[in-house]
């Protein structure tokens, strides 16, 4: 079936499972609103009627006092039935937030390459935000206005045929005219929207270089980039809103027609003597009152164009999936019923023994893009507790070798084991809870200390994170900190080394307390006397643990015990370190003798 607008709308109603109170809440509410706007004309036919029989004075007061009560009783409706959507919207909306958000935390690294961070905050934010504004009164407005017409409709009829004849053809042809126009902008919509997410994402990554940028001269190439950014989003902005402004332009002259034409037709009708006063005086309020419906939606047009393309931006982020990674554990995407997945494995449950663990590639080929292997019949094997060093050159895939061991890509062929169990998606969750990650680029967040170290767990005591830091050597540094654990770091607050950042990364690593440690290059940000500085923690967290070690600096292998050379994605030599370091034809031990891996 076409992914039609409408159809992306009726799509949000999904979200709304668990909300039957609130719903039904809100289904007592609208009626009982509109009921309240279509009394008021007719309290006023009675009115002017009786003013004009002459009617007592006390029955024109009463019907006055109804007409007061309705206003009021409407205006407190419709105040508590903003009060609930909103509550609603903001409720369901979270929920979704919540759910991009762990979709997006389970992605690999390939998701990120396509999708900056300014995109990302852009949907997860914006789409969302955009959204709740339309759950909260957008979706209510347009229920409300089209029970509105119906009543009206209703309320013609029983203040005469003639007039209810002349005005169901007119409503319904401007109801269907409406209905054609809607969606005429979204993809000019779509358009701008994808300019504002790459002009964000531009903003972020350029701002966080800013000092980089300046000090190399490239602060004018980056305002001439802004300025192509700003003027595509200026043509796409001026487009969609040409299209947006058929709705408004449309609405505006239909509305005047309607009550033209209930004023034709009532004079008509009055001067027949088939229509009284305060009828006529009705029929024309239930023309104004047909116009609240159309220009209500009219001032909300552009926001209801925004949100179509809001599901459907979040729709084709959460339905986005790599090949290689399969459906996140935990993750839903928007609309799923249920209860989420459990992502993690119950506490203290491990699908892998306990203690170092062996690893191994068999003939292993991977490629990021089709046509360009990374990684070609790569096959190694590594006991329980043996360490493995990787060099060669940039580009032979010693990153790639990592990131397939802890689960951030799957191999393309051939198959990768922890503990004797290839890595598939189910278990890529538990698998992190034994293997640890370091890599040279280390984020610390605007947090204390103690977060930065347990990721936000407080159920994890300050013994253990004490003893981590020790193990690190870091608890000189620490004893400087004007607040110890409860330091705030990141973001400007406190400023750290290179070297005091890698460490952190050690503690992180030494808390978690995992069977295998993979390092990226953990030391490339480093120079050779903070370097040395680190090496006794570096060889305390590989004490009694299986490790693999990328290195750009050969020298810096001395405490594994073999080494892996790459090169364009090939494994050129493997063997036992001491060995290939005394052999003079070896590639490690050339690589030593230069000083360099690539």
């Amino acid at each position: 079936m076409a992914d039609t607008p409408w159809r992306r709308l009726r799509g949000l109603g999904r979200h709304l499972r668990g909300e039957r109170r609130s719903l039904a809440l809100l289904a007592a509410v609208v009626p009982l609103g509109v009921g309240l706007q279509l009394v008021a004309p007719e309290m006023l036919r009675r009115f002017v009627d009786g003013a004009l029989s002459g009617s007592p004075d006390a029955v024109l007061l009463t019907v006055a006092a109804w007409y007061c009560a309705a206003a009021l009783g409407q205006t407190a409706v419709s105040i508590g039935g903003d009060h609930l959507a909103a509550r609603l919207a903001w409720r369901t909306t979270n929920r979704l937030r919540a759910e991009l958000v762990a979709h997006c935390l389970r992605r690999p690294s390939a998701f990120y390459q396509r999708h900056p961070p300014g995109e990302l905050v852009d949907r997860v934010d914006g789409d969302v935000t955009r959204l709740a504004g339309v759950m909260s009164s957008l979706l209510l407005e347009v229920a409300a206005q089209a029970l509105l017409v119906v009543g009206i409709l209703a309320a013609l009829f029983r203040l005469d045929q003639v007039l209810a004849l002349v005005f169901a053809p007119f409503t319904l042809c401007t109801l269907l005219l409406l209905r054609r126009l809607v969606g005429r902008a979204v993809p000019f919509v779509t358009a701008r929207q994808a300019s504002v997410a790459d002009l964000l994402g531009f903003l972020e990554e350029r701002l966080a270089g800013a000092e980089d940028l300046t000090a190399n001269g490239a602060a004018r190439h980056t305002m001439r980039a802004l300025e192509d950014r700003l003027g595509t989003l200026y043509d796409r902005a001026r487009r969609a809103a040409r299209v947006s402004v058929l709705w408004p332009a449309t609405v505006q002259g239909l509305s005047a027609a309607s009550v033209v034409l209930a004023l034709v037709v009532s004079v008509w009708l009055h001067a027949r003597g088939q229509l009284t006063t305060g009828t006529a005086f009705a029929a024309l309020s239930y023309a104004m009152l047909l116009r609240r419906p159309l220009l209500a939606l009219t001032a909300r047009f552009q926001e209801l164009e925004g949100a179509i393309v809001s599901v459907g931006r979040l729709a084709e982020l959460v339905r986005e999936r790599d090949g290689h990674d399969g459906p996140p554990p935990g993750a839903r995407p928007p609309g799923a019923g249920g209860p989420p997945a459990r992502a993690l494995p119950p506490k203290g449950a491990r699908p892998w023994r306990d203690g170092p663990l062996d690893l191994r590639f068999e003939g292993v080929f991977f490629h990021y893009d089709p046509g360009e292997p990374v990684l070609t019949d790569v096959s190694f094997h590594l006991r329980p507790g043996e360490r493995l060093g990787v060099v060669g050159r940039t580009g032979s895939g010693k990153s790639t070798v990592v990131r397939l061991l802890f689960g951030l890509h799957r191999p393309v062929r051939g198959t990768i084991t922890v503990g004797g169990r290839e890595i598939r998606p189910p278990d890529v969750p538990a698998l992190r809870g034994r293997v640890a990650l370091i890599t040279q680029e280390v984020h610390v967040f605007h947090a204390t200390l103690r977060d930065n170290l347990a990721f936000f767990d407080r159920s994890v005591g300050d013994s253990r994170i004490l003893d981590a830091l020790g193990q690190a050597g870091l608890d000189g540094w620490l004893r400087q900190l004007p607040d110890g654990l409860d330091t705030v770091l990141g973001s400007g607050a406190r400023g750290m080394s290179a070297g005091e950042e890698q460490l952190v990364a050690l503690a992180r690593a030494f808390l978690r307390d995992p069977a295998v440690v993979l390092m990226d290059e953990p030391t490339a940000r480093l120079d050779p006397h903070t370097e040395e500085l680190l090496a006794p923690a570096m060889e305390r967290l590989l004490r009694d643990r299986t490790a693999v070690v990328v290195q750009h600096r050969p020298h810096a292998l001395r405490h594994v015990d073999r080494i892996l050379v790459l090169d364009g994605g090939r494994v050129v030599e493997h063997g036992e370190r001491t060995a290939l370091a005394a052999d003079p034809a070896s590639r490690f031990h050339g690589l030593l003798r230069t000083g360099r891996a690539a």
